[in-house]
């Protein structure tokens, strides 16, 4: 089953329509199941997140499962994985849907933010310094 929105963009979920719908009214620009080559150890893979949110260097995943062992250890090596490869990575559940969906994800990405600032600021100061 297929959903679509009014960029006629079709979602595999209800919930991956309701994620997009807010990225589209928050306009945020982003890229809907896009290839993202990721490394894993020794090996390289090409991955599927469910929105790509470039100007953040984001993924987000709509964890639309609940209560299955094997889903939630995928779900759990996901957010290894995206974040070996310097992915900002918010995960999303079902109960998050309609439960303070936008500041749950415009406040992940803030701090994300804020984050990549210090550090930046600490690289820039450290370098001064030698």
């Amino acid at each position: 089953m297929t959903l679509e929105n009014k960029l006629n963009q079709q979602y595999r979920s209800q919930g991956e329509h309701q994620i997009a719908s807010l990225l589209h009214q928050l306009k945020m620009p982003f890229q809907y199941e896009p290839d993202i080559y990721l490394k894993e150890g020794q090996k390289r893979y090409i991955w599927h997140p469910d929105f790509y949110l470039p100007q953040y260097h984001t993924v987000i995943e709509y964890l639309g499962v609940n209560g299955n062992q094997t889903y939630n250890e995928i779900a759990q090596r996901k957010q290894r994985v995206y974040t070996a490869n310097q992915y900002h990575y918010i995960p999303i559940k079902p109960s998050q849907l309609s439960n303070g969906l936008q500041t749950y994800i415009t406040k992940s990405i803030e701090i994300h933010l804020v984050s990549q600032l210090q550090h930046f600021h600490q690289t820039t100061q450290n370098s001064q310094h030698r």
